[in-house]
This record gives C-alpha cells, structure tokens and sequence, in this order.
C-alpha cells in the first residue's frame, strides 16, 4: 500500500502560534521559541502554507520589528532542508518571518555531514523540534542524477559530487523506469531516515519523541507543499 499523502494548502489546521490582527493591521507573530512540540511546529507550518496557497500572507510584516527583537539571540520552531532551487524559499512556502526557520538549502536537499552538524545545533541549542525534508517538483539535481545514472554518463566533477550523494536514494526508481516524481519522493524519504539515522542526537531526539523529522515535496503549480506519510 502506498503511504498517502497529506496537502498542507487544503488542509485544515488549527494554530495557536497564527499571526494576530492587532487594530486591523496583520501583525507578524511573535518568535517562536523552543516550546513548541513537534506536531504543533509541523501544524504550524501547514497553517503557513495554506496561507501561501490562498494568497493570504499574514506573516510579511513588521520585518524590522522582528529584526530588531532579535538581535540578542533566535529561537526558530523548525529545522528545514530544502533544495537551493529559486523558487523553493521556506519563509515565503510557510509564510513566515525572521527568525522562524532554521534553514539547510543546497541543490538536491540531501544529508551531508556539515548538515547534520547543523541539524544537530537546530535541534539542541536552538530548541527546533521538528526537522522538515523538503523535496520539490521538476528538481534539477534529482532528474540530473536520474539522467547520469539512466545513461551511464558522469556528471562534470562537482556535478558528480551532488549526484553521488542523491544516487543511492533513487537508483531503484531508475532501475525500474520510475518517473521523475518518484525519484524526487524517494530522494527526500532517503534523507528523512538518513537524518536520524547518522546521527546520535538527532536519532535519540526521535526515540526519546523531542523531535520529528519528516519531509514533504512542493508543488512549483499549486504552491501547496504535500507531506510524506
């Protein structure tokens, strides 16, 4: 049976962390800080997208306010890994503000060493409980690691770097003629499970139920972004 998958821009959350009208004016909500379990930052982030999807920014205000709050420390509520792709920015997919995020980006959204450390700092000095995967359609490095490995042809040199770390994720799908789609879905469970699975902290942080890590992929049509079951 294949896993279902949940769509943030239609479903329905409930969100104690939304932004506020204050004197009719959309105000940004305040930092969130490290007390916010995992299902609620994971809620937290569909209630932002749903925003997204419908047009309905509420969190792109008072950016200077925010700023200046901040200058002491920051206490954002998720960890995301999301590809370095231009059209793919976390704070606008989640309709967040300064200091919300705490974000990974490179081509491919794929676990590296010095992500994990990243992570890791998210996770136990920052108090980000909830680490999010995310994945999106029409990927570059995806559908070029998935041509490369179709082919038999190496990449350019750091090409072939990117394409060495997602090629172990996605060479079922490409051995059985799997379509794109399912190599960027299968890419991004890879690095779900290879997040906890390389590290200590962040595997104990799963088992002790402190952090969540899931992952999702971004719809570049709709805007909405689907989680992964």
């Amino acid at each position: 049976m294949q896993p279902r998958s949940i769509r943030f821009g239609r479903a329905a959350f409930l969100c104690g962390t939304a932004s506020l009208l204050v004197t009719g004016i959309a105000r940004a909500a305040a930092p969130a800080g490290p007390g916010v379990s995992p299902a609620d930052a994971l809620a937290r982030l569909a209630a932002g997208n749903k925003r997204f999807v419908s047009g309905d920014l509420q969190n792109r205000s008072n950016v200077d306010e925010r700023r200046t709050a901040l200058v002491g420390g920051q206490a954002p509520y998720a960890t995301v890994l999301t590809c370095s792709d231009a059209r793919t920015p976390p704070e606008l997919l989640f309709d967040e503000n300064v200091g919300d995020l705490f974000v990974i980006r490179l081509a491919g959204n794929y676990v590296t060493d010095d992500g994990l450390g990243t992570m890791e700092y998210g996770y136990e000095k920052l108090g980000s409980h909830l680490l999010f995967v995310l994945g999106h359609g029409s990927c570059g490095a995806v559908t070029a690691t998935y041509e490369s490995l179709k082919s038999g042809k190496a990449l350019p040199p750091h090409l072939s770097a990117i394409s060495h770390a997602i090629g172990p994720a996605i060479e079922a799908v490409v051995r059985r003629n799997g379509s794109i789609d399912e190599a960027i879905e299968a890419n991004v469970r890879a690095q779900v499970a290879a997040a906890g699975a390389n590290s200590s902290v962040l595997g104990g942080g799963v088992a002790d139920r402190t952090l969540l890590i899931a992952g999702g992929i971004y719809d570049l049509a709709t805007g909405a972004v689907n989680v992964l079951a």
